[in-house]
Protein backbone atom coordinates (compact mmCIF):
# COMPACT_ATOMS: atom_id res chain seq x y z
CA UNK A 1 0.00 0.00 0.00
CA UNK A 2 1.26 3.39 -0.92
CA UNK A 3 1.73 5.62 2.11
CA UNK A 4 2.92 9.20 0.24
CA UNK A 5 1.30 11.85 -1.67
CA UNK A 6 1.29 11.87 -5.10
CA UNK A 7 3.74 14.37 -5.50
CA UNK A 8 6.03 12.38 -3.97
CA UNK A 9 5.33 9.61 -6.24
CA UNK A 10 5.48 11.69 -9.03
CA UNK A 11 9.18 13.07 -8.33
CA UNK A 12 10.64 9.90 -7.66
CA UNK A 13 8.79 8.35 -11.07
CA UNK A 14 10.06 11.53 -13.13
CA UNK A 15 13.40 10.76 -11.52
CA UNK A 16 13.80 7.20 -12.22
CA UNK A 17 12.25 7.56 -15.82
CA UNK A 18 13.08 10.97 -16.87
CA UNK A 19 9.24 11.84 -17.74
CA UNK A 20 9.09 15.56 -17.07
CA UNK A 21 7.07 16.33 -13.41
CA UNK A 22 4.75 18.84 -15.35
CA UNK A 23 4.03 15.76 -17.95
CA UNK A 24 3.34 12.90 -15.31
CA UNK A 25 1.20 15.70 -12.90
CA UNK A 26 -1.07 16.61 -16.20
CA UNK A 27 -1.95 12.93 -16.59
CA UNK A 28 -2.28 12.51 -13.19
CA UNK A 29 -4.84 15.06 -13.17
CA UNK A 30 -6.48 13.33 -16.18
CA UNK A 31 -6.48 10.19 -14.47
CA UNK A 32 -8.30 11.69 -11.43
CA UNK A 33 -10.67 13.51 -13.64
CA UNK A 34 -11.90 10.21 -15.08
CA UNK A 35 -11.97 8.83 -11.27
CA UNK A 36 -9.25 6.15 -11.93
CA UNK A 37 -7.14 7.62 -9.00
CA UNK A 38 -7.54 10.18 -5.72
CA UNK A 39 -5.09 12.10 -4.36
CA UNK A 40 -5.77 15.63 -2.18
CA UNK A 41 -4.72 19.02 -2.84
CA UNK A 42 -2.03 22.00 -1.55
CA UNK A 43 -4.80 22.32 1.49
CA UNK A 44 -6.02 18.57 1.70
CA UNK A 45 -2.90 15.93 2.47
CA UNK A 46 -4.32 12.69 1.52
CA UNK A 47 -2.61 9.50 0.41
CA UNK A 48 -2.77 8.60 -3.64
CA UNK A 49 -5.11 5.75 -4.25
CA UNK A 50 -6.10 3.86 -7.12
CA UNK A 51 -10.45 3.48 -6.94
CA UNK A 52 -12.62 0.50 -7.45
CA UNK A 53 -12.69 1.79 -11.13
CA UNK A 54 -9.40 2.29 -12.04
CA UNK A 55 -8.21 -1.01 -10.28
CA UNK A 56 -10.23 -2.77 -12.27
CA UNK A 57 -8.87 -0.77 -15.22
CA UNK A 58 -5.53 -2.34 -14.15
CA UNK A 59 -6.54 -5.84 -14.28
CA UNK A 60 -8.02 -5.25 -17.53
CA UNK A 61 -4.86 -4.05 -19.14
CA UNK A 62 -2.95 -7.12 -17.21
CA UNK A 63 -5.49 -9.69 -18.44
CA UNK A 64 -4.47 -8.35 -21.99
CA UNK A 65 -0.66 -8.34 -21.57
CA UNK A 66 -1.19 -12.03 -20.42
CA UNK A 67 -3.29 -12.87 -23.11
CA UNK A 68 -1.51 -10.81 -25.36
CA UNK A 69 -4.23 -8.96 -26.99
CA UNK A 70 -3.70 -5.48 -29.27
CA UNK A 71 -6.94 -3.62 -28.44
CA UNK A 72 -5.43 -0.92 -31.20
CA UNK A 73 -3.30 -0.75 -34.01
Amino acid sequence: MNNRPLTGLLINLSQETGVPLSTLKLNARILRELNLISYGSVGERRHAEVEPVGALVLRLIEANERANIRLYD
